[in-house]
């Protein structure tokens, strides 16, 4: 699937970049492209004319945006899939992830090394986690809650979110079909399973290690 590419203009500090259906500009193959003429430090606001964000990462190889100038996110509700690399790298990120319900699919390392902070929505229309999606997003704090459209998760998706203190989930342990997906969350000390898995879950479930699991008693309600 070919890199969709970005049309940028910049008011009041917010880079809007509008996803382009047909139209090429700037860049190469590989990289995200902006017309947007030099580095920003406002939002970033994604406005979806298609229905995917993709990218090799907001790496700065052409004197424009580079990751750690993207300070804020807000994803449109046209979006269906967040692609491989879409945000990775993006350190200079902060505040929740506000995922839409339109969002089905979220690629590997999606948001791995950004520099999100704050709590992790992923909506109840999200089917697939791919690898590395989250990987060492150690900002991320609060609860992790998988709902139960997820059907698949891949490896290391959580490995390294550090600061993550609580599991809840009604979804199959067999839907995490990669490995190791919660090593190094060294916070995460409690798994609430939902009434449809009970039994499913370890103390070292995906790599985790001394986790005490119990069930969710008040599901779907998060205390």
């Amino acid at each position: 699937m070919p890199d969709k590419l970005f049309r940028g203009d910049i008011t009041n500090s917010v880079a809007e970049l509008t996803l382009l259906d047909e139209e090429v500009i700037g860049g190469g193959a590989g990289t995200l492209s902006y017309g947007l003429g030099g580095t920003n430090n406002g939002e970033i606001k994604v406005v979806h004319k298609g229905d995917i964000v993709q990218s090799d990462g907001f790496y700065d190889a052409g004197g424009v945006l580079a990751g750690a100038d993207m300070k804020g996110l807000v994803i449109g509700t046209s979006c269906t899939t967040i692609g491989s690399y879409a945000f990775n790298t993006c350190t200079g990120l902060t505040g929740d992830l506000v995922i839409p319900n339109s969002v089905t699919s979220i690629g590997f390392s999606a948001f791995g090394y950004s520099g999100l902070t704050g709590d992790l929505v992923i909506p109840n229309s999200v089917t697939t986690i791919g690898d590395y999606a989250f990987y060492v997003c150690s900002g991320l704090t609060g609860d992790l809650v998988i709902p139960n459209s997820v059907t698949s998760i891949g490896n290391y998706a959580f490995n390294g979110c550090s600061s993550v203190t609580a599991l809840y989930t009604n979804t199959p342990a067999a839907s995490w079909v990669g490995t190791n997906a919660l090593s190094n969350t060294t916070a995460l000390v409690n798994i609430y399973e939902g009434p449809d898995v009970t039994g499913q879950y370890s103390a070292t479930f995906q790599g985790g290690s001394g986790m005490t699991v119990s069930a969710w008693t008040n599901y779907p309600n998060i205390p």
